[in-house]
């Protein structure tokens, strides 16, 4: 273990261990393999997870999953990389990156590979080109969605990433806060604050998935050492989650997804029907097969390298960062 990982752990693993610790206990002896998974935050682009829970999908497959919630992006990267939890789900930029540095860690399936995002202004900015000199809210100012930020806006608008400045104000609750309140004069969301932004007189300037088409937007990855020892538990993970999206998709289970959306998040219906539109019936940005693409990796990996992460080195290719085998195991499995 280095010298972040054992400062990681004396500054969060005692707390996390002793929710782990408590999780167990409460489980019992039921014989299932029990696995722990976290993720920064719950909202529709888990919908799959609330799912293979609300579904049992997971106990279906002889497996117990501990869903533990660590805010930030970089705090759910270092709970793996410590292996207080072994396997959660992110941005795969912040993956790379902790992988590039020496991590023991592997992308073993796609969540997301296209991004729901719009670009939101403020209602007197006219156009993307009245951003130059304005203040944009972001969840940090490098890597992952700011990437996609600045290529966005540079196709979109002919910005430089040198035209406007940067503020970091979170995750879309708060990026959309900030814009409400005046702090930043645009930002990027998701459902369901894009919609909220739309009714609430922002204007849209620009939709992420129209100018990156598609690109690794979250990503499952576990710590290597778990991987080697419980191969079981993570390819009863992804078949339950294979299952999960197949099911959410199928339009006979419309209104049962959306009794699991309004209990999972605790929304409204009318809201769980926005998700529901345009995340399952048209956006669809949630692999039916949990493969990491080869197009939407390199798109990932096309953004790394224009920022500058490979100069004068050759871009790696997906082998490095993705082992695919544990989701074809799944897929092998369920016979598809």
């Amino acid at each position: 273990m280095n010298r972040f990982q054992q400062s990681f752990v004396m500054l969060i693993g005692a707390p996390i261990a002793a929710l782990c610790f408590f999780a167990s206990a409460l489980a019992g002896d039921t014989g299932m393999l029990k696995m722990r998974f976290t993720q920064s935050g719950n909202t529709s682009s888990s919908w799959p997870l609330y799912v293979a829970e609300q579904k049992k999908m997971f106990e279906k497959n002889g497996l117990q999953v501990e869903v533990i919630i660590i805010r930030g992006a970089t705090n759910v990267v270092r709970a793996v990389l410590s292996e207080t939890i072994p396997i959660g789900r992110i941005n795969p930029d912040y993956v790379i990156g902790a992988s590039e540095k020496g991590a023991k860690v592997k992308i073993v399936a796609a969540n997301m590979e296209k991004i729901p995002y719009d670009i939101y202004a403020r209602a007197e900015i006219k156009s993307g080109a009245e951003l130059k000199g304005k203040t944009l809210g972001v969840s940090t100012l490098t890597g992952g969605t700011t990437l996609m930020v600045h290529e966005v806006l540079e196709k979109a608008y002919k910005l430089k990433d040198s035209d406007y400045k940067l503020l970091v104000v979170g995750t879309s609750p708060e990026r959309y806060a900030a814009l409400k309140g005046g702090s930043v004069q645009a930002s990027f969301m998701g459902p369901p604050f894009s919609f909220r932004a739309g009714k609430d007189g922002f204007r849209k300037l620009a939709n992420f998935h129209e100018y990156l088409g598609p690109i690794l937007f979250t990503a499952d990855f576990a710590h290597t050492n778990y991987l080697k020892s419980n191969r079981a538990e993570v390819v009863r993970y992804l078949k339950s989650m294979i299952e999960a999206t197949r099911w959410l998709y199928e339009p006979k289970n419309k209104e049962e997804a959306l009794a699991i959306h309004m209990r999972a998040l605790k929304t409204s219906r009318e809201s769980a029907e926005e998700d529901y539109k345009y995340l399952v019936q048209d956006f669809q940005p949630f692999p039916r097969d949990g493969l990491v693409s080869k197009a939407s990796f390199d798109k990932t990996m096309e953004l790394r390298a224009k920022e500058g992460t490979y100069q004068g080195k050759k871009v790696p290719p997906p082998s490095e960062y993705v082992d695919n085998s544990y989701i074809e195991e799944a897929l092998k499995q369920l016979g598809k």
